[in-house]
């Protein structure tokens, strides 16, 4: 899968599951975005710096409204919980759970 590819996907995905959060009108990004961007920072696993030139050298016409470094950085770190919740795996279902035999 090509990154286009998988961002499109990653895209796809947060927007489904923040569809209710709120967005105000002086927010550049969408709250779906933002998530996007916190997963390809945790998955590319560079530094700040690193990470926002690969961004806007390679992507920027995926993120046309992106902020500058650091506003993204204080984005990133507001949406931090809802990245880790895509990030976390999902729990087993109680029915795949094993039972400990007395």
């Amino acid at each position: 899968m090509i990154t286009v590819e998988f961002i499109t996907a990653c895209s796809t995905r947060s927007m489904s599951r923040c569809a209710l959060s709120p967005h105000t009108p002086e927010a550049h990004l969408w709250p779906s975005e933002v998530v996007t961007l916190g997963l390809l920072h945790a998955l590319k696993g560079v530094g700040n710096r690193a990470f926002y030139r690969w961004l806007t050298r390679d992507y920027r016409p995926l993120f046309p409204r992106l902020p500058e470094r650091t506003r993204l950085f204080r984005l990133l770190k507001t949406h931090q919980d809802w990245t880790r919740a895509f990030l976390a795996p999902r729990p087993c279902s109680a029915s795949s759970t094993p039972t400990a035999s007395s």
